[in-house]
């Protein structure tokens, strides 16, 4: 099922020029070149006159010339630029969602709704998915947009101007998230410990979604920055440009179920040279709290190591979890910080 919200095409504006007045000196300047030549050759007499015709006509070449040259830095400047950052500020976005759980799904859709406003974006929901690499890869198939968002259908973005905040950072980095580590161990993105894991995020008082209370989550210090050199990210949410997508995709036949693909993917992004960065000034809150790391997760987590035996450190000791958390905290609250 697709769902397509807000298409609107971005325009360009081309300025009106007039050409009367130039035509009429380059017309002027091109007289006077034929005059110099007829004069030489017909008249030596003349050759004064002839030489001056030809001083006019040089310079009105040179003139023609440069005036050539700054109309096509204009241009450039006017519709290069501002069309690019025109483009890359309204590009379409695609959201996809694996969920098998309507109540859920209408209302990660009327949050996305609330949240994207009048820019162009368009939600795919994947409701039969074999497994998250499976649905996520034909989520991308059937998506039209530059900028990918990849999502459970248990979130609520809480900051207000996620849209505008999605798109600058994606014209810095290749792939963002929520929370991450610049150092990953194995196929929890959590295990390094600090200084290594960034991220923020709002889990809801007593499991209840909606929630208007939550318990936030903050890892690697308060500043409300964006942390490079990220190696893995959680899959609750991750966007990333659609070329990452399409050159790394999901790896549906080594993460067949629906644990380890968020580490996959986005370190296979990682070990491909794209930019991964956390930007913490992204506040989402996520109804599902610690994941479930035992029974079928062991086995995917197993395939994660053999995969990238090659990449990962041999030796690491767990670093400490310093997790600051701040308690029964409103979304009027949250608002002050992520406004």
């Amino acid at each position: 099922m697709i769902t397509y919200i807000n298409m609107q095409p971005v325009q360009t504006i081309v300025p009106a020029r007039s050409w009367v007045i130039r035509g009429i000196i380059f017309g002027a300047f091109w007289a006077c070149g034929a005059m110099a030549l007829v004069s030489c050759l017909l008249w030596q007499k003349y050759l004064p006159a002839a030489l001056i015709l030809a001083a006019l006509f040089l310079a009105g070449l040179i003139y023609r010339t440069a005036t050539r040259f700054a109309g096509t830095s204009r241009n450039l400047l006017d519709h290069g630029v501002d069309a690019n950052e025109a483009e890359k500020k309204d590009s379409l976005v695609s959201v996809i969602i694996c969920s098998i759980d309507p109540v859920k799904y209408e209302l990660v859709c009327g949050n996305l709704r609330a949240r994207f406003g009048d820019s162009p974006y368009e939600i795919i929901g994947i409701h039969d998915a074999k497994s998250l690499c499976e649905g996520y890869n034909r989520g991308v198939k059937q998506s039209r947009g530059d900028i990918l968002i990849f999502c459970h259908d248990d979130i609520e973005i809480i900051s207000p101007s996620f849209s505008s905040l999605l798109r600058q950072h994606l014209q810095t980095f290749d792939v963002i998230g929520c929370a991450g580590t610049t150092r990953l161990k194995d196929s929890k993105w959590m295990s390094s410990g600090d200084p290594h894991i960034h991220g923020v995020i709002a889990y809801p008082v007593a499991n209840a979604w909606p929630s208007e209370l939550f318990h936030v989550s903050v890892w690697g210090g308060a500043e409300l920055a964006q942390v490079e050199g990220i190696q893995a990210l959680d899959g609750f949410f991750i966007a990333a440009r659609r070329r990452v997508a399409e050159s790394v995709r999901f790896d549906e036949e080594t993460f067949d179920g629906f644990h380890g693909y968020d580490t996959d993917f986005s370190y296979a992004a990682f070990l491909r040279g794209f930019d991964i960065a956390v930007c913490k000034d992204i506040l989402i809150a996520h109804k599902s709290t610690v994941g479930d790391f035992e029974g079928v997760y062991r086995t995917y987590a197993s395939r994660f190591q053999e995969k990238y035996k090659e990449h990962l450190p041999e030796k690491s000791d767990d670093g400490l979890i310093e997790q600051v958390d701040f308690p029964y905290v409103s979304q009027a609250q949250m608002l002050k910080v992520w406004s």
